[in-house]
């Protein structure tokens, strides 16, 4: 403009400042319309005519460019470009006249034009691809691959876009709990549906959620928008409490916490969250746990009134069978007098160590030394080792050995393992004992030369009522191994098939 006014060769200098106004302005629109390219050529084709200026040919290039390149429309860009050369074309016939126009500049006007609309739709793919490849990339850095949900970092730099918006929000972080021993006991390819089919199910029953992301392995995040309606918040939970749960047929575990109610940063707010989500479970173990163990004390009432009714039933038995045979005999009993009885001890040995192993009873705890129990056992025991022919070998320890223990009971548990021993083993047996101690334990080794325990019975000798004893009732081991645990300790067993058995008692040492 500036050059056509200084040579005066613009034949309306008004007109072409409103051309050149409206070409900057077709421009600024954000819309894409169809006719807008074939406006900004007429634009040029007219500020090229009014100003008699052929210097317009990098414009004409340049607009074409820009116009091919927002094209996407292969056709009507050749239509574009022709068009272009045809309007530049014209203007210089009419500007320079039909013998100033020479057919090597038409030629190369051509080749300008043909050369920006291959160029132009070359670049035009090659940035389109790279756009739809970074397209795709940033929607991969966001979302998770199995899932589909939004990944750990996205869910963390929206929720802390939506408090810097002061967005009230509830944060809801559910932890899949039994996703791990299904990947264990089913394999990955399980648990893999599991979250799929988790993912899907979240999206469903949480349509108004702000944003829904996969937290962690077997953790997902849920964000709702904050309402002060009591029955919404009670839907919520029933949907975490219930549907979830009954849908996916895992049990589940969450935490919740509400911005700003709850916290005002972001960090706070995981935090709180994941507070609530660990004493919920917990809750939930100790629960789980609470349920074994009651299982596991019916299972062992169980056994043990199986146990006891299989002994009872055969004194009864015997001592009913005697009954019946003296009424025959006019209730004469002498006869079987002593074996009645005989039964009814035996009856009530049984029901005293019953007693003994399940009534729950006070333990006097006092600071004694545990060598001096070992030879009040021995003491009682010689006369019966010697009686059976064994011996009973004791290697003491150098310190003394003092542990915090009920007396009583602890001469009663090692009375019962050397007298099983005894029991055990043939002529000349030996039984050693020994005790040794480090800086926090007392051991208590007691081993004898007998036949040894199968490996099949080894598992079971500590169950109630298993023996392998004709008079034994099997629950000597039981309540020893009961008094070792009363007192803190351990009670390991050790056996060879023709070698022999060992008995590692361990206790704290006292204080």
């Amino acid at each position: 403009m500036l050059y056509t006014t200084i040579l005066h060769t613009s034949i309306n200098t008004p007109l072409q400042i409103l051309l050149v106004l409206l070409y900057m302005t077709s421009f600024r629109f954000q819309a894409k319309h169809a006719a807008m390219p074939w406006l900004r050529l007429l634009t040029i084709g007219l500020i090229h005519y009014i100003g008699h200026l052929n210097l317009l040919l990098p414009l004409y290039i340049l607009t074409l460019f820009y116009d091919i390149y927002t094209e996407e429309n292969r056709k009507k860009s050749w239509v574009l470009a022709a068009s272009y050369a045809l309007i530049f074309l014209s203007n210089v016939y009419l500007i320079k006249g039909i013998y100033d126009l020479l057919w090597i500049y038409v030629v190369e006007c051509l080749l300008h034009f043909t050369t920006v609309a291959l160029l132009t739709k070359a670049t035009y793919s090659t940035l389109k691809q790279a756009d739809r490849l970074k397209k795709e990339r940033y929607l991969f850095s966001q979302q998770d691959s199995l899932t589909g949900l939004y990944n750990y970092e996205e869910s963390h730099r929206r929720l802390e876009q939506l408090i810097r918006q002061k967005q009230g929000l509830v944060l809801i972080l559910i932890d899949c709990t039994d996703l791990k021993a299904m990947n264990t006991s089913r394999g990955f390819q399980a648990g893999n549906f599991i979250l799929k089919q988790m993912a899907e199910l979240l999206q469903i029953l949480f349509k108004d959620a702000l944003f829904i992301a996969r937290y962690g392995g077997d953790e997902f995040a849920v964000v709702m928008p904050l309402v002060a309606d009591q029955s919404a918040n009670s839907s919520l939970k029933l949907k975490l409490d219930s549907e979830l749960p009954k849908l996916t047929g895992i049990q589940i575990t969450y935490g919740i916490a509400s911005y700003p109610l709850d916290g005002l940063t972001k960090d706070d707010l995981i935090l709180l969250a994941e507070n609530n989500l660990f004493t919920k479970k917990r809750e939930s173990w100790l629960n789980r746990e609470e349920h074994m163990l009651r299982s596991d004390k019916l299972r062992v009432i169980g056994e043990l009134a199986s146990g006891m009714a299989h002994e009872i039933r055969n004194p009864l038995t015997t001592v009913k069978g005697f009954l019946q045979i003296s009424k025959a005999n006019g209730y004469n009993i002498e006869n079987w007098y002593s074996l009645i009885m005989e039964e009814i001890d035996r009856m009530s040995d049984l029901t005293g160590e019953f007693l003994q192993f399940s009534k729950p009873h006070s333990i006097d705890f006092r600071v004694y030394s545990l060598h001096e129990c070992v030879l009040k056992v021995i003491a009682l025991m010689e006369s019966e080792a010697t009686r059976f022919g064994h011996q009973i070998h004791y290697k003491e320890a150098v310190d003394p050995l003092l542990v915090l223990m009920d007396q009583d009971k602890m001469i009663q548990l090692l009375l019962n393992i050397v007298k099983n021993a005894c029991e055990a083993m043939e002529e000349n047996g030996v039984v050693h004992m020994q005790l040794t101690s480090d800086a926090k334990n007392v051991t208590v080794v007691i081993a004898d030369n007998g036949p040894g325990i199968p490996g099949e019975q080894l598992e079971k000798i500590f169950h109630p009522f298993f023996t392998t004893k004709e008079s034994g009732t099997g629950l000597g081991l039981s309540i020893c191994y009961k008094i070792v645990q009363d007192h803190q300790g351990t009670l390991e067993v050790e056996s060879e098939l023709g070698t022999g058995t060992r008995f590692i008692i361990t206790f704290p040492l006292a204080q």
